[in-house]
């Protein structure tokens, strides 16, 4: 174990067990450990200070996630616990409030006696960390339709979560020709649109398309507008609106008939409002009427709004 101490550490006995301690002089707190965490993704990690864990009681293998296999491994004098969706779950639980989702995990202590004592004076660890996402987003697009679009990042503090929205247009019903750079799209021409979330699960989260609208100028609350999508489904007075795909993976899709704002604009600007949704609640897929165009009543554990704006 000493061979492995850093120039921050110093080998010591401590209980009949060998360890790297602190070194003195530093400023420690033993309550948090020098706890780091990272969080992308479905990915996150948690990081403790050896030495400082050594000082109070506990060594490297008798730590782990919630899942016991799911031990820490040793970086530069700190032990790093990690989960992901990729086959390391450990033990972690997704949950969600109305406006965050949630992976959490814990790294908790192996009680070492084995005897048969009804009492134990060995101290245990338990700390709980979450890689939190937000469920609403605002971003824009601002331009003459173009195939990159527009995005926008947000961290949080807690847990640092980041995703990423995009609106993206295309040339077909099959959604493989995105347009590249400033077009110009011809009056009554069908247009082919993706809303896409990246860097969340998509077998654990998808995305719905909440509403849809077009305004004549770059402002999402722009008095003059056309309602393409209303309550997820179809505006029932613009028959050439079809919503394509929603709340069934984290990209939805929909389509609708090139127009413009007579006498105010040749261009108008798109806008979306939408929400994630946790696919394990088996609520997220739409059901519109083909008739009426109206939305079959259901419930969703949470619901947010999240605005995304593309010009045409």
């Amino acid at each position: 174990v000493c061979d492995t101490c850093t120039e921050n550490e110093v080998c010591q006995e401590r209980s009949g067990v060998n360890g790297c301690a602190c070194l003195d002089g530093q400023n420690l707190n033993h309550e948090i450990f020098d706890a780091v965490e990272s969080c992308a993704s479905s990915t996150g990690s948690m990081s403790l200070s050896r030495c400082q864990l050594f000082e109070s009681g506990f060594t490297p293998e008798t730590l782990h996630l919630n899942d016991p296999s799911c031990q820490g491994t040793l970086e530069d004098g700190r032990l790093v616990f990690q989960f992901d969706n990729e086959g390391h779950i450990c033990g972690t639980i997704l949950m969600s409030n109305r406006t965050h989702f949630i992976y959490q995990n814990s790294i908790q202590s192996n009680l070492r006696s084995t005897g048969q004592s009804i009492i134990s004076r060995e101290r245990w660890l338990n700390i709980t960390f979450s890689c939190v996402y937000p469920l609403i987003q605002t971003l824009s697009m601002p331009m003459g339709i173009q195939a990159e679009g527009g995005e926008m990042s947000q961290e949080l503090p807690a847990g640092q979560g980041t995703y990423r929205i995009r609106m993206i247009p295309y040339h077909d019903a099959e959604f493989t020709s995105p347009f590249d750079g400033e077009v110009e799209i011809q009056v009554n021409q069908q247009m082919y649109v993706a809303v896409e979330v990246e860097g969340v699960d998509r077998n654990q989260i998808a995305t719905v398309l909440d509403n849809c609208w077009a305004t004549p100028v770059n402002d999402i609350d722009y008095h003059i507008r056309w309602s393409l999508i209303t309550r997820e489904c179809p505006n029932p007075e613009d028959g050439t609106v079809e919503v394509l795909q929603n709340g069934i993976d984290t990209t939805s899709h929909f389509s609708f008939r090139m127009f413009t704002f007579t006498g105010i604009s040749d261009r108008i600007f798109l806008h979306c409002q939408v929400h994630l949704c946790l696919v394990q609640n088996g609520r997220c897929a739409l059901s519109c009427d083909p008739g009426y165009r109206r939305r079959k009543r259901r419930s969703l554990d949470f619901h947010h709004s999240s605005a995304i704006t593309m010009g045409l």
